[in-house]
């Protein structure tokens, strides 16, 4: 059985990772298992050569990007030329928030909130409507990962704001069963039932 290396953009991607695969398939990813290009697709190059380590040890690359170019589709398309130009094999492809829409994983979390704090997320929603509303000199604009940081910022329990030190376990925060997440579970079940 061929080990798996996954492939991600940051820190965020592999804590978010290790909860979800620990709640859905009761397995332990540690960060080794993980490599990290800290950035996109156009940084890939940095890890040429874990991942083609990776692939000479007969593991298994499985990457996880946002889709969060022009579209979905011209995402995957400009990492699988990046793949190309650097003659690197990619086994499978996840791209967030559901491997078909544009977006990243803080769209997928803030599907992933608990029903019981979708309030706390319309009065965020209100802050930045308010916000844009006022036109402040210098304001800046608050997106989904904005959002998000503010939603995760609001509980004294969360784990710190530092993507290496949130836990996705706290389950009075986050809900990783969400419908939202099938995608995601489906796409591993394939990844791990292969392996």
């Amino acid at each position: 059985m061929a080990d798996i290396s996954i492939i991600v953009e940051g820190e965020e991607d592999i804590r978010f990772l290790q909860d979800f695969i620990n709640v859905h398939f009761d397995k332990e990813y540690k960060k080794d298992s993980f490599i990290n290009i800290q950035g996109k697709t156009e940084k890939i190059y940095l890890s040429k050569q874990k991942i083609l380590s990776s692939t000479g040890k007969g593991n298994k690359n499985i990457l996880f990007f946002d889709a969060d170019d022009k579209d979905f589709d011209s995402t995957l398309k400009k990492i699988k030329a990046k793949a190309s130009e650097l003659d690197l094999a990619f086994d499978s492809i996840f791209l967030f928030p559901d491997n078909k829409s544009k977006g990243n994983l803080e769209t997928l979390l803030l599907q992933c909130i608990n029903q019981k704090n979708k309030e706390l997320l319309k009065c965020i929603k209100a802050y930045s409507e308010c916000k844009s509303v006022l036109k402040l000199d210098l304001s800046r604009e608050i997106d989904e990962k904005e959002e998000f940081y503010i939603y995760h910022g609001s509980f004294e329990k969360s784990g710190k704001s530092k993507g290496t030190e949130r836990s996705y376990l706290i389950e009075h925060i986050w809900n990783l069963k969400a419908e939202e997440t099938k995608k995601l579970k489906d796409f591993l079940n394939m990844v791990f039932e292969i392996n």
